[in-house]
């Protein structure tokens, strides 16, 4: 893995009520990014992230795994957190070491109690958050009430940036509500195509609401929509990094993290879209002292303790002395 800048750096953590396939996701992810050569499964006890013999037999997430991968010039170091509020000391760990939440919604079952505490923490700590509407292809899946949900719900302005083409067994693909343009999904691959003309008014609709969303994310892109001038994709762009940064909005996108369908179309967002670290940190805290923050310890047999940290000011070379402000040595 090639060695990058921190704005081409996304830290996600994956958190959610459980049983909404944050694991099948993660798994999802560093499949379509070549991390993985193979598509793990929960059921069948053989995903990256439930590595541990309990997890494996009880098919559920009990810590939370470190995975990295890389998506174009992007790097990407994602959290796979336990969805079990057992387990909530998990999520008290990874929150403050990202920059993003990505919130999996089952389709069919709606919001979760986890998920309410989940968004109310990420907000409390100025979190980025981005829902996967997840399950599509269920029976009952509705993403339209999951939406309304997500903002009656969670208290947030839960806003879709793209729109399901069919659902239940019949969804297929979907329509990019900034781009207007439809992706189908088929055999694990995405192909892009015109939209169905059924929903068009559906697709305006969506686009005008994101673009009022885009405008605030930025002074200057503001003023220019208010004097009724028509913005640029660069300023789109711009706009809505700052209003998802700021908490203004969190954009919705749906598929199937099980059958690898929107997976990239999602991490192509998350690229785009998501803020950085730099994004989220003054420029000379490179200069200050060091300061880390370790977020996870693990015992191997192998190798022995290993800390998992984020740098959050200063900066470390490969041999260096710290001083542990907890234990005071």
């Amino acid at each position: 893995m090639k060695v990058y800048k921190t704005e081409n750096i996304r830290n996600i953590a994956i958190a959610s009520h459980q049983g909404t396939g944050k694991t099948s996701l993660a798994e999802a992810i560093v499949f379509q990014t070549g991390a993985a050569n193979r598509l793990g499964k929960v059921t069948e006890g053989n995903t990256l992230s439930d590595y541990s013999p309990e997890e494996v037999k009880r098919k559920v997430s009990v810590n939370t795994s470190l995975l990295a991968c890389e998506w174009h010039d992007t790097k990407l170091n994602i959290l796979d957190v336990p969805g079990f509020l057992d387990f909530a000391g998990e999520l008290d760990a990874a929150l403050p070491v990202c920059e993003n939440v990505l919130m999996t919604v089952d389709a069919a079952a709606g919001v979760g109690v986890g998920t309410e505490l989940i968004a109310e923490k990420a907000r409390a700590q100025g979190k980025a958050m981005v829902i996967f509407i997840n399950k599509m292809e269920r029976e009952n899946a509705d993403f339209d009430k999951c939406v309304a949900a997500l903002s009656d719900t969670l208290g947030i302005q839960a806003v879709p940036v793209q729109l399901p083409i069919g659902q239940e067994a019949g969804f297929k693909g979907v329509v990019n509500v900034l781009s207007k343009k439809a992706y189908l999904f088929e055999g694990g691959k995405t192909t892009e195509t015109e939209m169905p003309a059924d929903m068009a008014d559906a697709v305006d609709d969506a686009h005008m609401r994101l673009m009022e969303y885009a405008a605030e994310g930025n002074d200057e892109t503001l003023m220019k929509y208010l004097d009724g001038e028509e913005l640029t994709d660069d300023e789109i762009k711009i706009g809505l990094r700052g209003a998802i940064a700021k908490g203004v909005l969190a954009p919705v996108l749906c598929g199937s993290a099980l059958n690898n369908m929107g997976v990239d179309i999602l991490l192509g967002f998350s690229a785009a879209y998501l803020p950085s670290p730099q994004d989220c940190l003054p420029e000379e805290d490179e200069q200050k002292p060091l300061a880390a923050l370790v977020f996870k310890s693990i015992s191997d047999p192998f190798v022995g303790k290993l800390n998992l940290f984020k740098i959050c000011q200063g900066s470390m070379k490969g041999v260096t002395t710290l001083y542990n402000s907890t234990k005071s040595k």
